[in-house]
């Protein structure tokens, strides 16, 4: 038949580490052609910046073209580096108003229906290694499966999927001043234990002051705050940042995207590797029992000293270390205080004896919670 029914097509395009790139060359294409709108299912873009070139040849056909995004941003992904905000942001200043977003941190699914006319939907994300990306720094690359097709009948289940999901109340509208500036904040503890001499012009370049005592200041942009923790970008490299724990008035009366200056110790690196900085508490310092939390800094409390409850002989690299666990209270109620090393003689520590310190922490161990002296500047006062 001359005009016979167009036949549907079904394709399978996988990325196969980086021997096999065939879902990022089919969505480049798809996306190329659109004319009037694109719908785009994706948890997590890294590599939103392969996108640009398509969305420019699209945009030739028809100014007008319209994108909707659903995707996923929970804050702590975008501080893991599994969400660039960035991406999203470009793709905001392409379109403009023409670019809808929403976020819906349930979502799993991955696809992009071009027009209502094709369908890619699979289990690659906008990532470098969900899509083979040949850069290193874009992650290790994947082995995944996408499917390709026109079909009529699997668009019109694909539309209303997503049609139910952007109306679902599990998705939220996209709010700049909720997330960070930039995502692509490779911590500063990672560039200093592994390239010290970048860590050095980075130092340099962003103007971080580390005095003789240990203290360290640094100004940048606030990037994410909450009750007791803040993100700050650097002011030149906007993929650095520093971790910033502690409370503090002019933070918490800032804006996402001012200017703002913090100091503090160098905490402990762990978890994600942050550089982070506990800071000097500018709110609240004295602290009874009955108020301490987990994750407390720079804590001021008085108490008596109730019983030495163990002390632990433990083998570390540098030799023996001691481990002294005090109970100590005051007027509402008690709490295990961590005494490390020889901070005060054994002989010292007797029951009824008084005590203040000052630049305490608190935290859980095995779900109790204790008291702890920062490392650089906790200090124990005997009052009697």
């Amino acid at each position: 038949m001359l005009f016979g029914k167009k036949e549907s097509i079904t394709e399978f395009v996988p990325t196969f580490l980086k021997e096999d790139r065939s879902a990022l060359r089919k969505i480049h294409e798809i996306i190329s052609r659109a004319q009037n709108h694109i719908y785009i299912i994706y948890p997590w873009i890294t590599l939103g910046e392969e996108f640009i070139i398509p969305f420019e040849n699209a945009l030739s056909h028809n100014d007008d073209l319209e994108v909707y995004l659903i995707t996923k941003l929970e804050k702590e992904d975008v501080f893991r580096r599994l969400h660039q905000l960035d991406d999203v942001e470009r793709w905001k200043s392409i379109f403009e108003d023409n670019i809808s977003i929403k976020f819906n941190n349930n979502i799993h699914a991955k696809m992009i229906i071009v027009d209502d006319k094709e369908m890619i939907v699979g289990s690659s994300n906008l990532t470098g290694s969900g899509l083979g990306s040949s850069r290193d720094y874009e992650g290790r690359p994947q082995i995944e499966a996408n499917i390709y097709t026109n079909d009529k009948n699997a668009l019109k289940e694909g539309i209303g999927f997503f049609v139910r999901l952007w109306s679902h109340n599990t998705s939220k509208e996209y709010l700049d001043d909720e997330y960070v500036l930039s995502c692509k904040s490779y911590h500063l503890s990672g560039i200093f234990q592994k390239r010290k001499k970048e860590f050095n012009n980075i130092i340099k370049k962003e103007q971080v002051l580390v005095l003789d005592n240990g203290t360290v200041k640094f100004k940048g942009i606030l990037a994410y705050k909450n009750d007791n923790k803040a993100y700050i970008l650097g002011k030149t490299r906007k993929d650095i940042a520093v971790k910033y724990i502690g409370n503090d008035e002019i933070l918490n009366s800032s804006k996402i995207g001012e200017e703002v200056e913090v100091s503090g110790k160098l905490g402990k690196i762990e978890g994600f590797k942050e550089f982070t900085l506990r800071g000097f508490s500018t709110i609240k310092r004295d602290y009874s029992i009955n108020h301490l939390k987990s994750g407390l800094s720079q804590i001021r409390l008085k108490g008596e000293i109730v019983n030495i409850e163990n002390t632990i002989e433990l083998e570390t690299k540098f030799g023996k270390n001691y481990l002294t666990l005090v109970k100590i209270k005051d007027g509402t109620g008690h709490v295990i205080l961590e005494l490390w090393g020889n901070i005060i003689p054994i002989e010292r520590i007797k029951e009824g004896i008084h005590l203040e310190l000052t630049n305490a922490y608190t935290k859980l161990y095995e779900g109790e919670l204790r008291l702890g002296l920062q490392k650089h500047d906790g200090k124990i006062q005997l009052l009697d």
